[in-house]
């Protein structure tokens, strides 16, 4: 059993949990009531399709499962919160993406593993790093394969079961990481950079060019002077595809109706703070009446008057016991302040401690009886820092010998903090907390000053019932008279409401600026057509947290190629560009028939004439030009005293002269093509791996289930 607490112990970030039982029964009753029920349907389980290969949702949830019971073993979790669910989901789907899209390419390179290089990761020569970090002494970083061995010949007998499905896990793992490490190992191998190709990008790193240049920006050309037929526009469109490309989106309009307290919600909780204000006087135990009645449960602890707040210091702090302050009401919520206790303590403690915690073969008797021989000793006189490293599993603290420093009330752990402020110095407490069984020495002080405690009654101000089913009944009333876009944009500025905008909604987004745990609202966004009404179950009322939401889909984007209709302004954009380009081209040309520097150039466009210097094939932008890449191409390509053509450019158009060109001397032709290569093999797992993912054609469906 020692070696199932390391496992659980160093289980870490390694394996992460996923969704439980309950997740499942809720997404299959969805799924089946959004169906009809049509439960024998194959192709409604399908939750992928990669390389020509169907995914069912029961293996991708059995990957889960299994996740789940290994997280049992390792993390002894049960509560998952919403951020980690989602974590995993994300990763147990690469798994079984790169696995499937791997699969292939393994068995065409006969990639495997063999029993002899599996039994060498995990206790051979060549020990694979997840297992060394579950059997490796972190005191000495040394693996203890005994401790493998013995795991390996019990794991079977675990009557639970769990340890066995933690080995096969494992396993799976290190096999799938070395056929992924041999594989990307032939592309990188197979990766080669020549002397000539070295020697081309030393030739752009070492060369550096000073030159000037003429520009005339696009929009000196008014729109007017340029003609744009239907022609152009498709012919931009059919000549640059690429640069329409784009995945699946949604945008909405949508308004929110607030769920927010009534007047009527306000004049209940003031009666109710006032109605309570007697009790509270009258009851002999505050704190207790405070956890009882209270939004908000007791601090307990004690505080100097600085450290009140600004509502309550001068008020409560030269206050006598019992006295009441309130109501008052700040941040939505009405207070009662009662003045419970006074005492003159310490601000902060200085205190050491051995800290004891119950290993596999000791109970709670047994670490008790411990601690109170250790306790006799110290009091006899024993070395505390001496029996600190015997006993302490505070290694922080022991190289101190057991001392903590000074603190004060709120920086530790309740019972340890009350213990150590109430007892006196050099006194010597046992003091159990949830991190083990303490040995507590206060070793000094600080001088004792009033401090109170205060028991503070809280009432939040929120929705009552009624408000809620007030809010709901507006919204209702506003999405069965508005049934269509129009009607829907008309009612917005009839009514004066605010209309909000979310634009390209990916189909598994699981967050909405403004909107709390909208994965159901966007998941019914991706079964409604354009300008209809988003709906889930044939309700167009949405419930998200406090608020009721109504929206249309406005706009809809699929995978691939934008079509032209889609992207139509934004061809007719660069048409134009393209076109003022050309036009301020030819009268560049026209210009250079006369003149033929670039002064008299800058003299004809009444311009000036602009310098660039130290640029190289890799600058990213010109002084007085911008982000123009065509420009420090030609700048870096043309030869010295020669004026170029005309540069059409991203914002404008450049004529230019070279003045002059150095060359750094650099000549390792080697260690350039070392470095290349060495880009080439870095850029091979990731790029080699998102190749074939393309060639697989990946289906993603799971959107409908999470």
């Amino acid at each position: 059993m020692a070696t199932l607490e390391k496992i659980r112990n160093r289980a870490g970030n390694l394996v992460a949990v996923v969704i439980g039982l309950a997740l499942l029964a809720f997404i299959l009753g969805d799924f089946l009531n959004s169906r009809g029920g049509s439960l024998f349907s194959d192709s409604q389980f399908e939750i992928a399709e990669i390389a020509g290969k169907s995914i069912s949702y029961q293996i991708y949830q059995k990957e889960l499962n299994d996740i789940i019971e290994i997280t049992k073993f390792t993390s002894q979790q049960s509560a998952l919160d919403a951020a980690t669910v989602q974590r995993i989901q994300e990763q147990t789907w690469n798994m079984i993406l790169r696995n499937n899209v791997l699969e292939d390419e393994y068995s065409e390179l006969g990639i495997d593993i063999s029993s002899q290089e599996l039994w060498d990761m995990v206790q051979g020569e060549n020990i694979h790093p997840i297992i060394r970090n579950y059997f490796t002494n972190r005191e000495t970083g040394i693996v203890n394969t005994a401790e493998i061995i013995r795991f390996l010949k019990t794991y079977e007998q675990d009557p639970t079961g769990q340890q066995e499905t933690f080995w096969i896990f494992i396993e799976t793992q290190i096999i799938q990481d070395r056929m992924f490490s041999k594989y990307s190992t032939i592309i990188s191998k197979g990766l080669y950079a020549t002397k000539a190709e070295a020697q081309s990008e030393l030739d752009n790193i070492n060369k550096k060019v000073d030159f000037e240049f003429v520009s005339q920006n696009l929009n000196t050309i008014p729109d007017s002077l340029i003609e744009i037929s239907s022609n152009d526009l498709k012919d931009y469109y059919n000549n640059h595809q690429n640069d329409f490309k784009q995945t699946a989106s949604r945008s909405i309009d949508y308004i929110t109706f607030d769920v927010v307290p009534s007047e009527t919600d306000k004049a209940t909780t003031e009666q109710w703070i006032n109605n309570i204000k007697v009790d509270f006087t009258n009851t002999e135990n505050d704190i207790e009446f405070v956890n009882k009645n209270s939004d908000v449960p007791s601090d307990n602890l004690f505080y100097k008057k600085d450290e009140l707040t600004e509502e309550l210091r001068d008020i409560m702090f030269d206050a006598e016991e019992g006295f009441i302050h309130g109501p008052y009401f700040t941040n939505e919520t009405y207070y009662l302040a009662k003045l419970a206790e006074v005492k003159y303590l310490p601000d902060s403690v200085k205190a050491r401690h051995i800290l004891l915690q119950p290993t596999q073969n000791q109970n709670s008797n047994q670490i008790f009886a411990l601690a109170d021989s250790i306790k006799t000793l110290l009091e006899n006189g024993a070395n505390f820092a001496t029996l600190s490293d015997q006993f302490s599993v505070d290694k922080a603290a022991n190289e101190k010998g057991g001392d903590l420093g000074w603190f004060r009330a709120n920086q530790m752990v309740t019972p340890f903090s009350d213990s150590c402020f109430s007892a006196s110095v050099r006194e010597i407490k046992l003091v159990a907390t949830q991190y083990g069984l303490h040995i507590a020495q206060v070793t000094n002080k600080a001088r004792n000053e009033r401090k109170v405690k205060l028991a503070i009654l809280a009432r939040k101000l929120e929705p009552s019932s009624e408000t809620y089913q007030q809010t709901y009944s507006n919204a209702s009333k506003f999405a069965g008279n508005n049934h269509s876009y129009e009607e829907f944009l008309q009612a917005i500025e009839k009514e004066s409401l605010t209309k909000k905008v979310a634009t390209n909604v990916q189909e598994r987004d699981q967050e909405l600026a403004g909107l709390e745990s909208p994965r159901e609202f966007v998941r019914s966004i991706y079964s409604t057509e354009i300008n209809e009404i988003i709906k889930s179950r044939n309700n167009p009322i949405f419930e998200l947290d406090d608020r009721f939401v109504i929206g249309f889909v406005t706009e809809i984007k699929e995978d691939g190629y934008a079509p032209f209709e889609q992207v139509e302004s934004q061809v007719t954009v660069q048409v134009k560009k393209q076109k003022k380009a050309e036009l301020l081209a030819e009268k560049f040309n026209n210009a250079l028939l006369e003149n033929n520097n670039l002064s008299s150039l800058a003299n004809y466009f009444n311009t000036e004439v602009y310098e660039a210097t130290d640029i190289t094939f890799r600058s990213y932008s010109i002084p007085d030009a911008g982000i123009e890449p065509k420009l420090v191409a030609v700048a870096t390509s043309s030869n010295a005293d020669v004026l170029s053509k005309p540069v059409k450019g991203s914002s404008g158009v450049y004529v230019l002269m070279v003045n002059s060109i150095g060359v750094e001397e650099n000549t390792n032709i080697e260690l350039q093509q070392k470095q290349t290569m060495m880009q080439y093999q870095n850029r091979a797992n990731y790029e080699a791996f998102e190749a074939l993912k393309e060639t697989a054609n990946v289906i993603d469906k799971r959107a409908k289930f999470y």
